[in-house]
């Protein structure tokens, strides 16, 4: 009977227990590791597109150096907990270095290439008209007809959509909106499908998608009114049918935020010394619509938060039920004043 040792099928210089250790350590820190043998010396990506991570083993086997793509962090490891060498050290620091440079290289010319797209996009779609499905869209949102509509959202009559595999499923009208960076600069498209008679479209997938951008997004938003009123009052709202609603209700210039994480991080504008957070009835919405405020008021504004009684309900919600009261109680009286 042979009792020799079975032969690793691991590199020498890499021992099983090593490359175990580092890919525990990366789903540890990552929630996710390279599904194949990490080979010493080799740069590897791995994690997907939503979350493009690296990491590089020393050429020894014995440290490496691991981070996130898209952010830049970075963190080392070395086998055992063993400290790492002044050498291993400036290693690690080089090559972390170097993937940030990359990093904004591709991300630059990324940007590049959206707001050359996005910008082409933009100038196709349509201004608003009257009747148009996104006129109608509102309408039936609100419950009442508004008029005229922001330059800041535009009308698209056939816009393509994509399911979660990238596959055209067909083309739908759509609600074009500018997504700007506070110094007024076109940086997405918010989308919103919907059918030719004003209602959301049927679509397989959300029907609310935001295009690929061209900068940062922190602090941006959709300035359907951008200029604060006579009183410097300025409100903002997470959602743009909400922002519409605080608008026709509230008689301000309202701002759409696009998402309860931008809310939070959204710049108001210059002269403004007032401001009203039109928030949604959830958990995500107060907790946006708070840290915004506390910006706000550290910045040395005024602010007024107002939230719908009901729990889940957003202020388009609000207005809509008013609206169809309103027209309810007067289809009412008129047959009271006929009988």
């Amino acid at each position: 009977m042979n009792n020799r040792p079975k032969r690793s099928v691991w590199p020498l210089h890499c021992p099983k227990q090593t490359a175990a250790s580092l890919h525990d350590t990366l789903r540890a820190t990552f929630g996710a590791a390279p599904e194949r043998d990490i080979t010493p010396g080799e740069f590897i990506r791995f994690g997907g597109r939503n979350r493009p991570l690296w990491v590089r083993l020393f050429t020894d086997g014995r440290a490496a150096v691991f981070g996130d793509w898209r952010t830049g962090e970075h963190q080392t490891w070395s086998e055992l907990g063993r400290p790492m060498d002044p050498a291993e050290r400036a290693a690690a620091r080089a090559w972390a270095e170097q993937q940030r440079r990359q990093r904004e290289a591709e991300q630059r010319a990324a940007w590049a290439k959206n707001a050359a797209d996005i910008a082409l996009q933009w100038s196709r779609a349509r201004p608003l008209v009257p009747g148009d499905p996104v006129t109608l869209y509102l309408k039936n949102r609100l419950g009442v007809a508004l008029w005229p509509l922001p330059a800041a959202l535009r009308y698209v009559p056939a816009l393509p959509y994509f399911n979660e595999d990238g596959k055209e499923v067909g083309r739908f009208p759509a609600m074009l909106a500018a997504i700007t960076s506070p110094a007024g600069e076109l940086l997405a498209l918010h989308r919103t499908y919907l059918s030719r008679d004003g209602r959301k479209a049927d679509v397989p997938g959300p029907v609310k998608k935001l295009s690929r951008t061209c900068g940062p997004l922190g602090g941006a938003g959709i300035a359907l009114w951008s200029e604060p009123d006579d009183r410097g009052v300025i409100g903002v709202a997470e959602g743009i049918e909400t922002a519409m609603a605080a608008h026709y209700g509230g008689r301000m210039p309202v701002c759409a935020a696009y998402s309860a994480g931008n809310l939070a991080a959204w710049q108001w504008p210059a002269g403004a010394r007032r401001l009203v957070i039109w928030s949604d009835h959830d958990e995500a919405g107060a907790e946006a619509a708070a840290k915004l405020r506390a910006r706000a008021q550290r910045a040395g504004l005024a602010v007024l938060t107002k939230t719908p009684q009901q729990p889940g309900m957003d202020w388009c919600d609000v207005v809509q039920q008013r609206n169809t009261a309103a027209k309810t109680a007067a289809t009412e009286h008129h047959k009271e004043g006929a009988r």
